[in-house]
């Protein structure tokens, strides 16, 4: 087991030992990507609304920005590598081929001699080493995946997956409960309900940190803090200062 940290990786072996029955493991979200590649275990994950039970050897990569969770079986032992990198780290046509939604590879266990080969790395090289080794091995994984045929969860036509559709493609826009109820036939109350079972977070939690990750891509990009606010319906600067930095624990300076 290793855990390796600095200012742009974070990457682990970790392993839970069996305890007790199945319990939910908390869903978050990271301004970064998370790959995830099963030694073994009886896990389904969940990103937004796909979910994919999980073989030994299977890798899943959850993107920048979206919303996962494990579900794990703990009455048997846990065992994973996850590795969590930036958008920076990836070259333009892996982003390109692998898209932007959870990717899913099945039948990827020919690839545990490259993270087995992590824990090796950890004992031999210093911490520069380390970084300079681990971006090596990343490059060429996510290289190989590319070739690997991606394994997609099914279409889910219910109505949490269209609203959680129809929020991402109207950020932008100032999305109500009545916008919401108008739209997808249902009442305000069965709405939340039914969100929040799925989801796992409130609706208007949801869409209101949604927003805060976007503007914050726009900001990566270059935009300006009060423009990036304006843009995803902010009311005032400070009202957005307070939620980015609540919600994401990072300082922005004024334009």
């Amino acid at each position: 087991m290793f855990s390796f940290v600095d200012e742009n990786f974070d990457f682990a072996h970790k392993i839970d030992k069996a305890r007790k029955p199945t319990e939910e493991y908390h869903k978050h979200f990271h301004l970064f990507n998370e790959m995830l590649f099963l030694v073994h275990g009886d896990i389904s994950f969940t990103v937004e609304t796909e979910t994919r039970h999980l073989s030994e050897g299977d890798i899943v990569i959850a993107p920048s920005g979206a919303y996962h969770f494990a579900t794990v079986n703990l009455q048997e032992e846990y065992e994973r590598y996850v590795l969590k990198f930036p958008d920076s780290y990836l070259p333009a046509f892996v982003k390109k081929k692998l898209g932007t939604g959870a990717v899913f590879f099945h039948g990827t266990k020919k690839y545990e001699a490259t993270f087995s080969s992590f824990d090796t790395y950890i004992t031999k090289y210093d911490k520069e080493e380390l970084h300079v080794m681990f971006a090596a091995e990343l490059l060429k994984l996510v290289t190989q995946l590319c070739h690997e045929a991606t394994q997609k969860a099914e279409r889910d036509d219910d109505f949490v997956t269209q609203i959680q559709e129809y929020i991402e493609r109207n950020l932008k826009e100032n999305i109500t409960f009545e916008m919401l109820t108008e739209k997808f036939h249902y009442s305000k109350s069965f709405i939340c309900s039914e969100f929040k079972k799925k989801m796992r977070i409130s609706l208007m939690k949801y869409i209101r940190e949604k927003k805060i990750i976007a503007a914050h891509q726009m900001i990566l990009n270059g935009a300006k803090k009060k423009e990036a606010a304006e843009a995803y319906g902010f009311e005032t600067y400070s009202t957005f200062y307070r939620a980015y930095k609540n919600l994401l624990d990072v300082k922005i300076n004024e334009d």
